[in-house]
């Protein structure tokens, strides 16, 4: 293994070279987790939806399970940060997530596939990125130095394009088969191994506790309730996930198999395109924000966007051909791109560097806690409602969140400071 790299006490140009190393690194291992988990968005539907043809509740079960450990571990996973070293833990993760691809190309391969195995692979992987998100998120700041604004969107556009990338490579499922998909999706977790155990050490920031772990997780609720724009921002991150992300993983899937008529070869193919569209919308918003450099309005960008969100989400109420369809979704994928780097950068800024890995979890544990519980009730509206009058529930109760949010919190008068 390649011994750490570290900057040569003294010598501003070897720290210079040193971080921008450093950086590389961390983002290496980024792509590598967000490839996988890019091929993973689009295999784990069709598997679902075309190989085992499971009705629309059981897919939102399916797909709920695949985001659930983040109720249950995404807080524990952001202690663990505060109190651990984040590029051990960046390794361990990385090394056992290779594990539950290569099972499922195994039982795959053995005709032993069942809605039971594909629920165990999502609970695991989820688990996994649980310990993994905060981790990640709670040393961008400590490996990139300056001008977090810039950082985050950096990281945010190695993310996404990274999971466009995954999607692409899913894409070629109808040639390659799921089993060498699932192969290589344990390989770019290997990768990611490597380059998360060339980083220098990442020590805790906030010194060993006598407190147990409930007691720490507290300690970051209450860090990030004490700050108001921080709230608002978990709070509407929460929302986002259980009327937006809830009904863009189970609504799409079921489109193109009940509306567009999809068969195996082509849902593979009909998915990706869907997933680059939106991906490719978010990748389009952040090299915009780059460009742009610093934003004082952070608040009123990110509601600029949901509003745009929810008014694509009520045109899915209409039948439309596909790539209208997939235009649409590149307009939502904009300004998701535009929300997710807004809301993560405020609470980057606002945290407290002794909190910020369990502030950062309970940020994404509002997007993540909120998902599951979306898909499982979009999986029962489509099923009670069909796809097209279910899709204008969400979109209505987010009208009423947004006016709410914007007569009660701070989020439309925050401003920033130059950083």
């Amino acid at each position: 293994m390649t011994a750490p790299v570290t900057a040569p006490p003294g010598d501003n140009a070897g720290d210079r070279t040193a971080r921008q190393l450093r950086l590389r690194l961390y983002l290496g291992g980024q792509a590598s987790w967000f490839i996988s988990l890019g091929i993973q968005f689009v295999i784990f539907p069709y598997l679902v939806t075309q190989v085992l043809h499971e009705p629309a509740a059981r897919v939102g079960i399916a797909q709920m399970s695949l985001m659930i450990p983040s109720l249950a571990f995404m807080l524990l996973g952001g202690t663990v940060a505060d109190h651990g070293d984040a590029r051990r833990i960046l390794v361990r993760v990385h090394l056992f997530a290779t594990v539950p691809p290569l099972v499922l190309a195994l039982i795959f391969m053995t005709g032993n596939l069942t809605y039971g195995a594909l629920i165990v692979y999502a609970l695991t992987m989820g688990t996994l990125g649980a310990f993994a998100i905060p981790a990640r998120d709670g040393a961008l700041t400590r490996v990139a130095g300056a001008n977090i604004q810039r950082a985050v969107t950096l990281a945010m556009g190695v993310q996404m394009g990274s999971q466009l990338v995954g999607m692409l490579i899913a894409g070629l499922a109808a040639f390659t088969g799921t089993p060498a998909l699932l192969l290589f999706q344990a390989i770019v977790m290997l990768a990611g191994f490597g380059a998360s155990a060339r980083l220098e050490p990442l020590p805790p920031t906030n010194t060993a506790s006598a407190a147990n772990r409930f007691v720490q997780i507290a300690d970051g609720i209450k860090a990030a309730a004490r700050t108001p724009i921080v709230a608002t921002v978990i709070a509407l991150n929460f929302a986002v996930g259980l009327f937006y992300v809830g009904s863009f993983l189970v609504v799409l899937p079921l489109m193109l198999r009940d509306i567009y008529q999809s068969n195996d070869q082509e849902f593979t193919r009909d998915f990706a395109i869907i997933n680059i569209c939106f991906w490719g919308g978010t990748i389009i918003a952040n090299l915009a924000l780059f460009r742009i450099g610093h934003i004082r309005h952070r608040g009123r960008i990110m509601m600029a966007s949901l509003t745009s969100g929810l008014i694509i989400l009520a045109l899915f109420h209409f039948h439309m051909p596909f790539w209208l369809l997939c235009v649409l979704i590149l307009w939502w994928g904009m300004g998701a791109g535009t929300t997710m780097t807004m809301g993560r950068t405020i609470v980057q800024v606002a945290a407290s560097e002794n909190h910020r890995a369990r502030v950062l979890a309970a940020y994404q544990l509002g997007f993540s806690g909120g998902a599951p519980l979306g898909s499982l009730m979009m999986g029962l509206m489509v099923g009670w409602l069909g796809i097209f009058d279910a899709v204008l529930i969400p979109a209505t109760i987010m009208v009423g969140i947004l006016a709410l949010l914007y007569f009660v919190t701070p989020i439309w008068s925050y401003r920033a400071e130059s950083e």
